[in-house]
C-alpha cells in the first residue's frame, strides 16, 4: 500500500521501488500495481537487512511496521543510510517498547506474531538510528490499539506502543 502511495507523490517519473521477501506477495503486488496504472512501481525480491537497492539512490525510504520484526534493526538502520542520497529521508512507523523486554519475552512465539516480541527500547532504537548516520527529526506517538485482548494487555505490560519517525541522512 505504501509503494502505491508513494507513486501518487512522486507522479509518473518515479520509480517507486518496493520490496519483499514473499514471491506471493511480490506477485500480488505487481497484479495492483498493473491494475491501477502505477507504471514507476518496482519490485524486488529482498529483505530489509539487505536491501536490493544501489547505494545513495533513494531520495525516501519507508518502512511501515516491518523492522520490529527484524532482530537485526543496526543492520537495517545501516541500509536505509546506505541507499539514501545525501538529505534523503527516514519515514518509518513502528512498534517500540517503553521497557526492553527480556529475553526470555523476546523469545515467546505470541509476542511476536502480535508484534510486540521485536519491539525495540525506544531509547535504543533511537541510538541504532543515529549510530547508522540519520538525524531524527521528529518522532510520535500514533493512535494504534491491538486487536486481540491478548495483545492489548501484553502490550500494557510491555509498555509497547506505536510511534512514527522522520530521520535525515546528512547531506
Amino acid at each position: 500500500m505504501d509503494v502505491f502511495v508513494a507513486c501518487t507523490q512522486v507522479g509518473p517519473g518515479g520509480p517507486v521501488i518496493g520490496v519483499d521477501f514473499t514471491a506471493e506477495q511480490l506477485a500480488k503486488a505487481e497484479t495492483l500495481a498493473e491494475a491501477a496504472g502505477f507504471g514507476q512501481a518496482v519490485f524486488r525480491a529482498g529483505r530489509i537487512e539487505r536491501l536490493p537497492v544501489e547505494s545513495e539512490s533513494a531520495d525516501c525510504v519507508i518502512s511501515n511496521g516491518v523492522i520490529n520484526l527484524s532482530p537485526a534493526k543496526e543492520t537495517v538502520f545501516a541500509e536505509a543510510a546506505r541507499v539514501l542520497r545525501p538529505g534523503g529521508r527516514l519515514a518509518i512507523a513502528d512498534i517500540v517498547s517503553d521497557q526492553q523486554l527480556k529475553e526470555s519475552d523476546r523469545l515467546r512465539r505470541r509476542l511476536w506474531a502480535s508484534c510486540i516480541g521485536g519491539a525495540a527500547h525506544e531509547d535504543v532504537y533511537g541510538h541504532a538510528i543515529e549510530a547508522a548516520g540519520l538525524r531524527i527529526e521528529d518522532i510520535s506517538r500514533n493512535r494504534y490499539e491491538f486487536i486481540t485482548e491478548r495483545a492489548r494487555n501484553a502490550s500494557v505490560k510491555y509498555g509497547v506502543k506505536s510511534v512514527s519517525l522522520l530521520a535525515r541522512k546528512e547531506s
